[in-house]
């Protein structure tokens, strides 16, 4: 296995070779890549110090490959031609697949992950799936050194010039209550209310929150008894006591679809609200089973079932617009004790 990782990573190197020896000039070889300057530049030093020679001709700007390079860049060329010749294959037994498709996600994005695998699986039951959690810094540095064949993250600049990307939803955030207690019922809550009840959140700091919603956050809990954590069912259990309440990403809504003591309330946008969107790098070739994956959580189907799931009936299913400068929130009254 070992092995086989170190040949996939050698791969990658003479791929940054052929790109850099076809535009003369490390910045569009990097660009053409899909990957940082620096990376590029570091991925061919390691390829000469496991080579044992120079193969970039030295200077402060690209000044062509040394002959032992010009050796190096031919057998690079030759195996991407056999690559390519091999993914026309793949595709062509599209239906044979078989292998491990890695795939990285938001935790906020883990109760909508079934809309894609279940489909995923009937289609192609042979591929195993390996999903991790991770942050979109992670996720962008996972792309870079091809660790990670595709996400479902934040999409920003980067990822849209690194990545074919397809919105999935927009993140909005929700106040998660036991039912029968403050806001129980209730259409909307707002932002400000959340000063005057115990919570019990996952940190504020934690990549499922917006800039603004981890501002104010994290100025509530230092005027509100709080408990904070990183694990999501503690906080479902807290919540269910009655004696805490919680602030939640939208898929939320999923997770307690049938569960008869929680309750969603919908807050109020704080601004613009950050897009959740499935990433595939644009490498050559490309994963096949990437590629699968992509067009499956892109369907109309998937996209059909998302916001069916995100307008679930649980709780309120319309999204209040931001508070307008002097309207009145609703009056709080405390959390009640459990039922």
């Amino acid at each position: 296995m070992r092995e086989g990782v170190k040949r996939f990573v050698l791969g990658r190197k003479l791929e940054y070779l052929i790109a850099l020896a076809k535009e003369a000039h490390f910045a569009r070889a990097a660009a053409v890549c899909h990957v940082s300057q620096p990376t590029l530049s570091a991925a061919i030093q390691q390829l000469e110090a496991e080579l044992g020679i120079q193969i970039v001709k030295r200077g402060q700007r690209f000044h062509g490959l040394t002959e032992q390079g010009e050796l190096v860049l031919a057998a690079a060329q030759h195996m991407a031609l056999e690559c390519d010749r091999l993914h026309q294959k793949l595709r062509d037994q599209r239906n044979d697949f078989s292998g491990t498709l890695r795939v990285g996600v938001l935790g906020s994005t883990i109760p909508l992950l079934r809309t894609f695998t279940l489909p995923f699986q009937r289609q192609f039951p042979n591929v195993n799936l390996r999903v991790m959690v991770q942050s979109a810094f992670d996720t962008q540095q996972a792309f870079e050194e091809s660790s990670l064949d595709i996400a479902i993250t934040y999409l920003d600049l980067k990822l849209r010039r690194y990545c074919r990307t397809h919105v999935l939803y927009t993140e909005e955030y929700e106040l998660l209550i036991r039912k029968g207690t403050a806001f129980s019922g209730r259409a909307v809550a707002s932002w400000e209310d959340l000063r005057q009840l115990p919570l019990c959140l996952l940190s504020p700091d934690m990549n499922i929150f917006g800039t603004r919603e981890s501002e104010i956050l994290n100025e509530t809990l230092s005027k509100t008894p709080h408990i904070i954590t990183n694990a999501i069912w503690m906080v479902m259990d807290h919540v269910r006591t009655g004696k805490w309440a919680s602030v939640l990403p939208r898929p939320v809504r999923i997770m307690i679809a049938d569960d008869d003591k929680l309750e969603a309330i919908p807050l109020p946008m704080t601004g613009k609200t950050p897009a959740v969107a499935i990433a595939i790098p644009r490498r050559k070739p490309a994963s096949p089973m990437a590629e699968a994956f992509f067009k499956v959580a892109t369907s109309d189907e998937a996209s059909r079932t998302i916001h069916s799931l995100m307008r679930s009936t649980t709780g309120h299913s319309h999204r209040p617009a931001s508070l307008k400068k002097g309207e009145q929130t609703p009056s709080l009254v405390p959390l009640a004790k459990a039922q």
